[in-house]
């Protein structure tokens, strides 16, 4: 079913980037949260799009300072 398909790890990452405070995202890049921080992140969301079908972003992360749910499909819900 291509309604499930999942999308690619580069763009849940994209979308995070777009979307995201920067300090709570690829800011994090470093020696104290890790290198690879915002990609591990990007990782977190796509396993939870595979295993619930939706992922979360908290107000504290959303650059609108709302938080928002996306679907496999990216679309953004506020």
């Amino acid at each position: 079913n291509s309604a499930l398909q999942l999308p690619t790890l580069e763009h849940v990452y994209a979308l995070l980037k777009a979307n995201c405070k920067p300090d709570r995202f690829d800011g994090r890049d470093g020696p104290v949260w890790g290198q690879e921080y915002s990609w591990n992140l990007a990782k977190d969301r796509l396993q939870d799009l595979e295993k619930y079908g939706k992922a979360y972003v908290s107000r504290h992360e959303d650059r609108m300072g709302e938080g928002f749910s996306f679907g496999p499909d990216l679309l953004i819900i506020r």
